[in-house]
């Protein structure tokens, strides 16, 4: 499970970086801001300029130290976040009476500062800065009789604060959904990982349990219960089976990097012992399961030989799962410089809305045929990815009704691609 926990560390520091971008930010402009006041207020020689200058340095090192706190203790990040609204816009209240800048354009540019602290502090502090801001300043603007004219400023700040405030509450609500999705995708992966891990011991203790039975090691057994015990060691390869798939998809998906056991293959061969291994199953079934090999024999592939069969092994076994009449065919050539297995069937096919969808994890058709066979929808999904890390591709052409066809292509391999 330490993979699993790397991951999910990457993944929340991932989630983080907007908002610590964005963070950062405010706060760089912040100080720009109040560098930009005090130089102001020393060049215009402003009423008590040094006394407020000072206050607003000051003020200055409050606010980073409540930031560095606030790291160390995000739990009283919202607080802090409140403490520095109403240090900041006590700071430009004082700034605009005592300097008389109730009417200057730093004023209004530092409250809509203070009220863009949403990107840093979250939604309800940005709100709140927003009504003290608008609050104080239509007040300076009362107590001062200024102008009619200049309260259209208030309208026309308010609406850009307003738009700042529904992005940050938009924002929110997309990163709490993407941190619940992350949680459940990797609850998922652990729990895929733990479950198929855990489930490989009781099934061999299955498997062993069943051949002492059959044998007869405890006692001869009827020919109805041998035959009920063959039914349940069949489906104690089903499970089998998906218990390995589960696995091979935790390996994939929470190791980031699966090593390859690569080595110089002839696909035929492969093939071949896919082809025997099914026969009796095509037999029981009374339908065709043949090998057309190629004209010419086949280069060399550079592949990891038992992940490439359990893919081709997976595609014979579904195409003679749903295949009534007719049979299978599975072909091997070369093209450019790629090696094209096909496996094509007569079976009941893939409706148009599922072909997109057949190698999605856990998709199940909805049709009756294709539901009721065993299989939880991993066998694909996990071919694909298997031959994706061959650098290869796996597709698929369906009618309903007529038959299927899954392609493999495989790069020839080389001596320079081994890994």
């Amino acid at each position: 499970m330490a993979e699993s926990n790397v991951s999910s560390k990457a993944e929340e520091v991932g989630v983080n970086v907007g908002e610590k971008r964005d963070r950062l930010v405010v706060h760089i402009v912040r100080v720009l801001v109040k560098l930009g006041i005090v130089l102001t207020l020393v060049l215009s020689n402003s009423p008590n300029y040094l006394v407020l200058s000072i206050y607003l340095v000051v003020t200055e090192v409050l606010d980073q130290f409540s930031i560095y706190f606030s790291r160390l203790n995000p739990k009283f990040k919202r607080w802090i976040g409140y403490f520095y609204a109403l240090n900041s816009v006590a700071v430009i209240s004082a700034i605009a009476y005592f300097a008389q800048w109730t009417l200057n354009d730093f004023y209004l540019v530092y409250l809509v500062h203070i009220s863009s602290s949403t990107l840093a502090y979250g939604f309800s502090n940005g709100l709140l800065s927003f009504i003290l801001s608008v609050f104080t300043y239509s007040s300076l603007l009362f107590a001062n009789n200024a102008p009619f004219y200049i309260y259209v400023r208030l309208p026309l700040m308010s609406i850009l604060v307003l738009r700042l405030l529904m992005n940050q509450q938009w924002y929110e609500k997309i990163r709490d959904t993407l941190a619940y999705m992350m949680d459940v995708e990797r609850s998922k992966q652990d729990f895929i990982g733990l479950a198929s891990h855990n489930l490989r011991t009781p099934v061999a203790a299955i498997y062993g349990y069943i051949d002492l039975l059959l044998r007869g090691d405890v006692g001869q057994l009827t020919h109805e219960q041998t035959s009920f015990l063959e039914k349940i060691k069949g489906n104690n390869q089903e499970l089998e089976k998906m218990t390995e798939q589960l696995l091979q998809i935790s390996i994939l998906e929470v190791n980031h990097e699966v090593n390859l056991m690569k080595q110089p293959t002839q696909i035929e061969t492969i093939i071949e012992d896919a082809v025997v291994r099914y026969e009796p199953q095509a037999k029981s079934k009374s339908i065709t399961l043949t090998f057309q090999k190629s004209t010419i024999p086949l280069p060399l592939t550079y592949i990891d030989v038992e992940k490439v069969k359990s893919v081709i092994l997976n595609l014979i076994d579904n195409a003679i799962k749903y295949t009534e009449k007719g049979g299978v065919t599975v072909s091997a050539n070369l093209v450019n410089d790629n090696i094209i297995v096909g496996i094509k069937d007569t079976g009941v096919g893939i409706s148009p809305e599922d072909l997109p969808k057949v190698f999605n994890k856990f998709f199940r058709s909805g049709s009756i045929l294709v539901y009721n066979q065993t299989g939880v929808g991993l066998g694909l999904y996990l071919g694909k990815k298997i031959i994706e890390l061959h650098k290869g591709t796996v597709t698929v052409e369906s009618v309903l009704n007529q038959g299927s066809t899954f392609t493999i292509s495989l790069p020839v391999g080389k001596e320079d691609v081994l890994e």
